[in-house]
């Protein structure tokens, strides 16, 4: 028992360093970025009494007797546990959730650091805010034919520059994409209407519009103001009673009508409108009518699309219902128009401009009975024989000169295979087109990858650059040289450098720092330990005393 007592005297010298330690920590708990240190201890000097005895015969064995004197320094262990964040709101503050490092550079070597401080210089240039060095990583590259930029991962390491002026390079339309619902109650809708004849009997005539070539004759081409519908009655038997046509403006207002009246039976009648509502009214009754009921047909959206040099161009496409038509069920007409008047050149999947030698003003898309498109072919209009053909080749692409802007011709592909044909409102819209105008660089911000993203003034983002990360087969062999600063040693292993996310690397925090992963209540609680543990040995030294006196006394 006194050899263990005197034993805790050789430990005074440890309490004192590990305090020390403690409190070096303690100091450090607000610092970004530091890294919290374990130490241990191992016995200074040993002395045995009694060595280890195996057992034998029927006696059992026994332990060694050895006493421990004094204690030295084993090891001091960095801990490189994840630390809690803070959030900061600055958009170049970045913390790391997992392993990894930022790698700086002073422009002759590579060190790494948790501490995600971060800072543009004069020149642009990304830095650690508190040492001034440079911040690894890639920048994008430009491809020269697209504008667009990209990373390469594959390529060494450098300084990662964000220039003010930087611009994004204007880029051409070559692909519009719509979405969304073309209203398949389009038109005149049909209506049914009941008459009395002069037998007082009841007779039901059931009234239903469509399209024909005639129609299209009539209002003199298929993308007209007034549209013209050819329209059958038939009885209650699906006789066919009469046919003539009806021609209405965009409001669906008479302006035409080519038959006055629909003889039902002797003395039953029913009135066509040739003017004003779309009013069908029994003829010796006019209290007895139908307004039929009328949905513009024509439907209009627009985008703005860019030439090569950036020049805008309000693009937009007009949509017409045509219903059914020669074989077709669910078909709309469409075509395409510019706000300043170039004209437009449809080219079909053939690489043709024209059909039967008639050049196309347009195309057709049809849809099935589940309101998806079907189909889509390029349709004709020959002015001199007032004659309209739907052709049987793919038509999706459009064309136009811009040569008086400085450019050439614009190409476009239509990407119209989203649209639905419901009975519902219109919405169809433009989503989506490649082009774009100049841009300069507004602001930027770093995402979760690392990856640099710049805002232009044009509205559009684009890839500047991405922060490069690295780990360590043994992160706790580094070196610190200070500033939360850390360099290879030969037990560290070699840095592995890529991107964020990959590789076992964490991914990145934007807008926050990771605090030091010492925690402040442990550390207060292993001093009052250490105090304590001061205290009794303090206590150790005063009960020897006391022992060697009783010792003394027994003598005399």
């Amino acid at each position: 028992m006194m050899r263990s007592m005197f034993s805790g005297v050789s430990g005074m010298r440890n309490f004192q360093y590990e305090l020390d330690v403690i409190g070096n920590n303690i100091s450090n708990v607000n610092t970004v970025g530091f890294k919290g240190s374990r130490v241990t201890f191992q016995t200074a000097l040993l002395q045995t009494l009694k060595a280890a005895r195996a057992p034998q015969n029927n006696v059992g064995g026994t332990n060694p007797i050895q006493i421990g004197l004094g204690s030295q320094l084993a090891t001091m262990d960095k801990v490189m546990t994840q630390g809690s964040f803070q959030n900061t709101g600055r958009k170049l503050d970045l913390a790391i959730q997992g392993d990894g490092f930022f790698v700086l550079s002073d422009g002759q070597g590579y060190y790494y650091t948790r501490a995600g401080a971060l800072d543009v210089d004069m020149n642009g240039t990304l830095i650690h805010s508190s040492t001034g060095m440079k911040v690894q990583g890639w920048i994008a590259i430009q491809d020269p034919t697209t504008g667009q930029r990209y990373i390469d991962t594959n390529q060494p390491i450098g300084d990662i520059v964000i220039s003010a002026g930087m611009t994004m390079p204007a880029n051409a339309t070559t692909l519009a994409r719509m979405q969304g619902n073309l209203n398949s109650t389009s038109g005149i809708m049909p209506f049914a209407m009941t008459v009395t004849d002069d037998n007082g009997q009841q007779r039901t005539v059931r009234f239903v519009f469509s399209k024909t070539n005639t129609d299209f004759a009539r209002q003199n081409g298929p993308f007209t103001e007034n549209q013209s519908y050819t329209w059958r009655a038939y009885d209650e038997n699906n006789n066919l009673l009469d046919t003539s046509y009806i021609v209405v403006n965009q409001f669906g207002r008479v302006v035409d009508s080519g038959l006055s009246e629909v003889v039902v039976a002797p003395g039953a009648s029913i009135s066509i409108p040739s003017s004003g509502e779309l009013r069908f009214y029994e003829s010796d009754s006019p209290s007895n009518f139908v307004t039929a009921k009328f949905e513009s047909p024509r439907y209009v959206t627009a985008v703005e699309v860019y030439d090569t040099l950036g020049n805008p161009y309000s693009l937009y496409i007009e949509f017409i219902r045509l219903g059914q038509f020669q074989g077709i069920r669910n078909a709309w007409i469409w075509r395409v128009y510019t706000a300043s008047g170039e004209p437009i050149t449809y080219i079909d999947a053939n690489g043709q401009t024209s059909y039967n030698n008639t050049p196309y003003v347009g195309g057709v898309v049809d849809f099935n009975e589940s309101g998806r498109l079907s189909t889509l072919y390029g349709i004709t209009w020959d002015e001199a024989t007032q004659t309209f053909q739907v052709s049987d080749s793919e038509l999706r692409t459009i064309q136009f000169d811009a040569t008086h802007m400085g450019d050439g011709t614009v190409t476009i592909n239509l990407d119209l295979t989203s649209l639905t044909q419901f009975a519902g409102a219109n919405s169809a819209a433009f989503t989506y087109q490649n082009g774009n105008a100049l841009g300069t660089l507004q602001s930027f911000a770093i995402n979760e990858a690392g990856q640099i993203i710049g805002t232009f003034s044009n509205g559009l983002t684009d890839l500047l650059g991405q922060v490069a990360l690295a780990v360590f087969n043994n992160p706790a062999g580094l070196t610190e040289i200070g500033n939360s600063l850390y360099v290879p040693s030969a037990n560290s292993g070699l840095a592995q450098i890529g991107a964020a996310g990959t590789g076992g690397r964490g991914t990145l925090i934007p807008g926050a720092l990771e605090m030091s992963n010492v925690d402040l209540a442990e550390e207060f609680t292993k001093m009052i330990i250490a105090q304590r543990g001061f205290q009794a040995n303090a206590r150790v030294i005063t009960t020897a005393d006391t022992i060697l006196g009783e010792l003394v006394a027994l003598r005399r």
